[in-house]
């Protein structure tokens, strides 16, 4: 029995007395409100929200340094966080989703782990950072059961992707009590447009009235409970809705949100998904999950127009707004052209694990070569693996491999290939919204 199990039985190393028992879930409670209220009204600052992203900036930076040093793929014991695809389930059928061939295999659900599997598979760590990730995390029935497991290993989950079209009552005030208690930071919900610009993007009639209903369901639960809950929404340059994108800010307003987060389009060409298999030994272009494709149906000129559209309104209108990846005028029209080589790196898989819904460990969200298994090994096994330390060591080599330019994880250049800049930090598992500037 540890520490921990000593202490919730009341054993000699965790006695207390009733009334610092009490103190200590009163501080608990506390704790997670006092910090977001600081954090709140810092965001209204933007020379305090500057200075935050500095702070994050060089922090990161003194993390990974160690990796770049040595360059021998080692990450340390356990990474710093992990992501969770909680199911492959999806109830829309978004166009421009990079993990579309994934979703809903039939009977593929069978195989996400149950909550006593779960338990066994993930280690106990205070602190450790999990996020929540699919598919729809919402089509899984027990996913409540889910979170409450990760809370009570000692987990503080960063955030949780949702579409918000199956969030019911039950679900936001049970979603609030997680934020309450100081597990649950911020839920981001993915919006494409106002009304039909939506549905057309989302493949399904009416979704943007059910994801509004279940936005606000979560607002409301989190002001009847004074949770610490952030919810912002997210979206992504589409062709379908490539022309409204600085209408997001109108459907900010609506809705009550103060934050958008913008994905740019995520894709490689055949090309680069072949030299990437040879690169990195995988099975098969099937292993590499992104959208494949010679043209990406947009024209890089608009994009820059409509992000900086989108950019200036949320000054003027106060909301906060970041993207991902960090794509720069200077390389808008690189990005979006088919093939054009990008300068940056990437450290994700120096930093996070990423877990399927059947316990597999995969290099990355877009690599998907296995180098773990939960159901058979533990985390620290999984993550210290040959293959795992092989693959990584290749990466930092690469600095890219292929597909990776045109990921959400990458840190681009602010510059084209010939130049030399400094490249953003990410944010994973605690997203940071900074002014638009």
């Amino acid at each position: 029995m540890g520490p921990r199990e000593r202490a919730r039985k009341g054993g000699a190393a965790g006695t207390k007395s009733p009334r610092m028992r009490k103190y200590n879930v009163a501080t608990m409670k506390m704790a997670p409100r006092l910090r977001e209220a600081v954090a709140r009204r810092a965001r209204t600052v933007p020379m305090l929200t500057r200075l935050l992203a500095r702070l994050r900036k060089r922090e990161y930076e003194q993390q990974i340094e160690d990796f770049l040093t040595k360059r021998d793929g080692h990450a340390g014991r356990l990474p710093a966080g992990l992501v969770y695809e909680a199911t492959m389930r999806c109830n829309l059928k978004c166009e421009f989703c990079y993990v579309g061939d994934l979703l809903n295999v039939e009977g593929e659900w069978r195989e996400e782990l149950p909550i006593d599997v779960l338990r066994r598979a993930f280690p106990e760590q205070d602190g450790l950072k999990v996020s929540l990730t699919g598919g729809e995390i919402f089509m899984r029935k027990d996913i409540l059961g889910v979170m409450e497991v990760f809370k009570d290993k000692g987990y503080v989950c960063g955030y949780l992707t949702t579409n918000g079209t199956i969030i019911s009552e039950q679900r936001a005030d049970a979603l609030a009590a997680l934020a309450g208690a100081g597990f649950l930071r911020h839920i981001s919900v993915s919006i494409d447009g106002p009304g039909e610009r939506h549905d057309v993007a989302r493949g399904v009639k009416g979704t943007f009235e059910r994801t509004a209903a279940g936005l606000r369901r979560l607002q409301a639960a989190a002001r009847r409970a004074h949770a610490p809950l952030r919810v912002s929404i997210n979206t992504t340059v589409a062709n379908e809705s490539l022309d409204a994108l600085d209408a997001m800010v109108d459907v900010a307003d609506e809705l009550g949100v103060d934050a958008i987060g913008l994905n740019h389009l995520m894709f490689s060409t055949p090309e680069e998904v072949a030299e990437t298999v040879r690169l990195t030994d995988a099975p098969g272009p099937s292993a590499i999950s992104t959208f494949v494709t010679d043209d990406p149906g947009v024209d890089p000129r608009r994009v820059a127009a409509q992000v900086e559209a989108l950019a200036a309104k949320c000054r003027a209108r106060g909301i906060r707004f970041d993207m991902r990846p960090k794509v720069r005028p200077a390389i808008t029209e690189d990005y979006y052209t088919p093939g054009t080589a990008l300068a940056g790196r990437c450290l994700y898989p120096f930093l996070y694990a990423r877990v399927s819904f059947s316990g597999k460990v995969y290099f990355c969200p877009f690599i998907r070569v296995e180098v773990g298994d939960l159901t058979k090994q533990s985390l620290e096994e999984a993550w210290t693996s040959d293959r795992y330390v092989e693959l990584r060591k290749r990466l930092v080599e690469e600095k890219l491999f292929p597909v990776c330019r045109r990921c959400c994880k990458v840190e681009l250049t602010g510059a084209p290939l010939e130049a030399e800049a400094d490249a953003a930090a990410p944010v994973e598992g605690d997203a940071v919204f900074v002014q638009a500037s």
